[in-house]
């Protein structure tokens, strides 16, 4: 298994291709809804235009990238976390480095799995309504 400093060379390369990605299926997105907007400024339905344009795959593949996105960004945090606490500092001090929060900071410790259970319970939790 990879020390933390190889692990995290591992994730910021793994995250900055899915940047990369991210930013070229935006730039696609862009275009495709530009050329939408100038199907609804011409009169054409918005059923027409959304079928022409295959809105559909879009948004499914835009969800894909914004989640390969994330899921990098976390492992990234994660791994930096290994090697700050591997270079001394404790759970408070890795708050400190991202400017978050001791609690927020010991998720960091724990790893991006962690992590991610802890977005989808929030996730599950109902709205409050007024």
């Amino acid at each position: 298994m990879a020390n933390a400093h190889d692990q995290l060379l591992a994730d910021v390369r793994a995250y900055r291709a899915a940047g990369e990605r991210l930013v070229k299926g935006v730039i696609e997105l862009n275009a495709m809804n530009t050329a939408a907007l100038e199907d609804l400024e011409r009169g054409m339905s918005l059923t027409e235009s959304v079928e022409l344009r295959d809105s559909a795959t879009w948004s499914r593949r835009i969800s894909k990238l914004l989640d390969e996105f994330e899921s990098c960004r976390r492992a990234t945090r994660s791994s930096a976390t290994a090697v700050l606490m591997e270079e001394g500092k404790n759970v408070t001090g890795v708050g400190r480095v991202f400017g978050v929060s001791h609690q927020l900071a010991s998720r960091f410790a724990r790893g991006p799995k962690d992590d991610e259970t802890q977005g989808d319970r929030l996730q599950d939790q109902p709205e409050k309504t007024d």
